[in-house]
């Protein structure tokens, strides 16, 4: 069982447990060292090593091979899964987290806008990307 650190889109439950098929166990985290970015044109984020950083998000907990595949398929080629050690209210836990590795010039000078997003995109990502991106995963296998 693998354990997911999420920074964006992945922090709804309405998103990770809808493309996980799943009620997923989760808890708040902070990772240590990465910093997250805005992204041009888009409506996800993405993070990348930083010293002197932090990100708040969750970390999915106990997930199995099937969720990361999912997750992986449905965060794309731009990102790369990469062992992590995030901070929570219970003390550091292993994880993994999806990183950036498509190139900081596609970076905003911001960070992303949680709250931004769910009031503009939460909705068509629940109802539209989710059930699409399964399918075309599940098709795919």
């Amino acid at each position: 069982m693998i354990n997911v650190f999420v920074y964006g889109s992945l922090l709804f439950p309405e998103i990770a447990d809808g493309l996980c098929e799943q009620k997923l166990k989760w808890e708040n985290a902070t990772l240590i060292g990465y910093s997250r970015f805005a992204l041009k044109g888009a409506d996800y984020p993405a993070i990348i090593k930083k010293n002197n950083s932090t990100v708040e998000g969750k970390i999915l907990l106990n997930l199995d091979q099937n969720a990361i595949d999912l997750l992986t398929y449905y965060e794309g080629d731009e990102y790369e899964i990469v062992p992590v050690k995030v901070e929570t209210s219970s003390g550091s836990i292993n994880a993994v987290a999806f990183v950036w590795i498509a190139g900081n010039e596609f970076f905003e000078d911001f960070d992303w806008n949680k709250e931004q997003f769910e009031s503009e995109s939460l909705e068509i990502y629940r109802d539209e990307i989710v059930p699409a991106t399964r399918d075309e995963f599940y098709s795919r296998n």
